[in-house]
């Protein structure tokens, strides 16, 4: 019985540290609220969605929510070539990532 409560444990903590997967959350903001745009936003949401992103959602200040998983991470440069592709001035945008459990 200890040894099955010990066996138990152990599988619980691989999974909640090796197994588990991280997720990176970015949040994406654009001066003179640029991600407002009707034309260019949604096609930015669907590049970042064919590169990995999860769960985009735009807020009410037009700020761009997203996550990857931490093997799909996307680096700055990839992102900011994603918003040059779409027609967006780089020098405009702000990216914050945070790492979450």
């Amino acid at each position: 019985m200890k040894l099955r409560s010990i066996l138990f444990g152990f599988i619980c903590l691989l999974s909640t540290t090796s197994f588990g997967q991280s997720k990176i959350h970015y949040t994406l903001s654009a001066e003179a609220h640029a991600l407002m745009c009707p034309f260019l936003s949604p096609k930015l949401i669907d590049l970042l969605a064919k590169k990995g992103a999860v769960e985009i959602a735009k807020d009410a200040e037009m700020q761009l929510h997203f996550y990857t998983s931490k093997e799909k991470e996307m680096s700055d440069e990839l992102i900011y070539d994603l918003i040059d592709q779409i027609g967006y001035e780089t020098k405009n945008f702000k990216i914050v990532r945070t790492m979450e459990k």
